[in-house]
């Protein structure tokens, strides 16, 4: 799916502002945990060490466990954030106070205690949660000593398992949720005021971009299409609009210079060819007077390549009159029904005695077809004339000439085929050019094409077809017309 640049930007602008809410959530939420645990752990320090001091039964060592149990379950009734345990020094826990089965793990990990015991220690540090089989929690602890020898730890959880579920079911209140979702809501509003602000910014790139792909379809005439007027605003989007409409005059003023231009090369051409004709007629006719009336052999083979030179200069003339003709939307259609592959025999049959005399070879397939199309038969028969014209002069003696009918999908396949010198690959792009002439040309020996292939591409653009061609060097050619049955 093809996405407009708002679409672009407004999906990038909620991934990237849903990314960051959710990490400036997870960081705040973070820092808050981890500096409340701080504030506590550093509050509740010294509570193991005070508990310790003024505790006999703990004071000179721990003999009585059962005692020491009913203590801590004292302690937690009076205060029941906390969880006590006395930990043994290798950590097994020698006693606590706890219903059968909250406690899950029987050993700690003792390097956080002896972490927080030193004085440079950085808070907060947490301890492995007996009542959890991976979790951990600030703690305080105090080492208890019986005659200089380390006996085990007094090890007091800070925020007991049921404060945990008091302060869950706290987040979970009504109130929190309500402020969650102003939160959200206010979040929520942020961004649909910046999605706002951000289509009216990229609104007139949008309409620009429609405008230009609008003209560009009515080939840059802008006389379609009313100009945007865009507003004497300084930002850079208002700005381009301005630049582009000015673009688009200079292209209209440059197409309508090329036009009149290219109109009045063709009327110079039209009007040259005319003017060129009385001249040439009058020469001919007086080379064609001395020719019958001289009697010096001498002579004779000057007249003949002067009358030889006229001849293709008058072809060349008349070429040049009727592409210019064609060019300039002159022509007019005369359409009608015919038999496609008689054309063919008869265009083919029209080319027989120069074919032979070139000794080559005329071959019209299939031999029998009732195709009917509807079109101007004498443009056509000009178009295949002028292929099988090109094929013989570029084609060896014992070389054949192929006109191939097919029909595919409402189109006729009229292919000319040919055993000749080819064309090379840099020369197949401008064979249909009027002022291009291919390297294969052989002019020393026959006359060159002159205008027939820029004529034949003109005259099939007319009768609403399509003209390709495939060759290369020494392999022939095959030049195909695609024509609509129908038209």
């Amino acid at each position: 799916m093809k996405l407009s640049l708002y679409k672009k930007l407004a999906l990038t602008l909620f991934v990237t502002f849903v990314v960051i809410a959710a990490i400036f959530v997870w960081w705040t939420q973070a820092l808050s945990q981890v500096s409340k645990s701080q504030a506590e752990q550093q509050l509740h320090l010294a509570l193991a060490t005070h508990l310790v001091d003024d505790n006999p039964l703990i004071k000179k060592g721990v003999y009585d466990y059962d005692g020491l149990s009913n203590l801590f379950h004292t302690l937690m009734i009076l205060g029941p954030s906390f969880e006590f345990y006395f930990v043994s020094p290798e950590g097994k826990l020698l006693t606590y106070s706890a219903t059968p089965g909250e406690v899950k793990r029987q050993y700690i990990d003792i390097t956080p205690l002896q972490r927080l015991l030193k004085s440079n220690s950085q808070l907060p540090v947490f301890g492995d949660d007996p009542r959890s089989v991976n979790g951990s929690k600030i703690f305080s602890v105090a080492p208890v000593f019986n005659q200089d020898i380390l006996q085990g730890y007094l090890y007091i959880i800070i925020g007991s398992s049921k404060y945990d579920s008091i302060i869950e079911q706290l987040k979970n209140s009504d109130k929190v949720m309500l402020g969650v979702s102003w939160l959200l809501g206010t979040l929520f509003f942020l961004l649909i005021v910046v999605l706002l602000l951000l289509n009216k910014i990229t609104k007139p790139v949008s309409r620009l971009t429609q405008y230009i792909d609008q003209v560009s379809q009515n080939q840059f005439n802008i006389s379609q299409d009313a100009q945007i007027n865009w507003p004497e605003e300084h930002d850079e989007i208002h700005q381009l609009g301005r630049s582009v409409n000015a673009m688009l005059d200079k292209i209209q003023q440059q197409l309508a210079t090329l036009n009149l231009k290219d109109e009045q090369r063709r009327e110079l051409l039209s009007q040259l060819s005319h003017d060129l004709r009385t001249p040439l007629a009058s020469l001919k006719g007086y080379i064609e007077l001395i020719e019958k009336q001289t009697s010096d052999k001498n002579i004779v083979p000057h007249i003949e390549i002067a009358s030889k030179n006229i001849n293709q200069l008058n072809h060349l003339i008349a070429q040049i009159f009727e592409l210019a003709h064609l060019e300039a939307g002159h022509t007019k259609l005369h359409v009608e029904p015919f038999n496609l592959l008689e054309l063919m025999y008869d265009v083919a049959a029209k080319f027989k005695l120069r074919a032979e005399a070139n000794q080559l070879q005329i071959v019209v397939s299939p031999p029998q077809s009732t195709l009917v199309i509807v079109s101007d038969i004498g443009k056509l028969d000009r178009v295949l004339s002028n292929l099988i014209d090109n094929a013989i002069r570029h084609t060896e003696a014992g070389g054949e000439i192929s006109l191939v009918l097919e029909e595919c999908e409402g189109y006729a396949y009229i292919k000319v085929n040919d055993t000749g010198i080819g064309i090379s690959a840099s020369d197949l792009q401008h064979i249909f050019d009027a002022s291009f002439q291919a390297k294969n040309s052989n002019s020393n020996r026959k006359h060159n094409a002159g205008l027939g292939l820029a004529i034949t591409s003109e005259l099939i653009k007319i009768l609403k077809g399509r003209i390709s061609v495939a060759s290369a060097l020494n392999e022939g050619c095959q030049f195909t017309i695609v024509l609509p049955l129908n038209e």
